[in-house]
């Protein structure tokens, strides 16, 4: 039990530094961690995602999103479009503002991914993530009963 709590501390530092690496180096886009990673997600191939597919893809609430897109609206990087197959729902869509900023914010993400996976050789990085699906799938089957 005691490994498995190390483990479970080492991943809660990790992610708590990579999260305030992140805010650091969206500052002077004037950017929250919570815009960033769905700037990223949109600008890496998604954009016109609906918010609830947004959601899914962070895993993060229905109204983390609404907030950050709220937010991006408001500065000008994204626009709510109606949804051509679903006239209820709005597609997030990147307006020019966005892909002026988008080699720093993919940059910022790609700069800390080679930090975190720098000395790893990829068959460890495999192994690791081998791990942690299977520790996910352990929480998401306790999750949804």
């Amino acid at each position: 039990m005691l490994l498995i709590r190390n483990v479970w501390l080492c991943m809660k530092g990790i992610l708590r530094a990579a999260r305030q690496i992140i805010a650091r180096e969206l500052e002077p886009l004037n950017l929250s961690t919570a815009e960033g990673d769905l700037l990223f997600l949109l600008l890496t191939g998604s954009n016109g995602l609906r918010q609830e597919e947004i959601a899914e893809q962070l895993d993060v609430g229905k109204a983390a999103v609404s907030r950050a897109v709220d937010s991006l609206e408001t500065k000008g990087y994204v626009r709510r479009e109606r949804h051509p197959e679903d006239r209820r729902a709005y597609s997030i869509c990147l307006t020019e503002q966005a892909y002026a900023v988008q080699k720093e914010i993919i940059g910022i993400y790609e700069r800390l991914y080679q930090r975190v996976s720098m000395g790893i050789p990829d068959e460890e990085l495999e192994r690791v993530e081998q791990l942690l699906d299977k520790v996910a799938v352990n929480l998401q089957s306790w999750r949804n009963n």
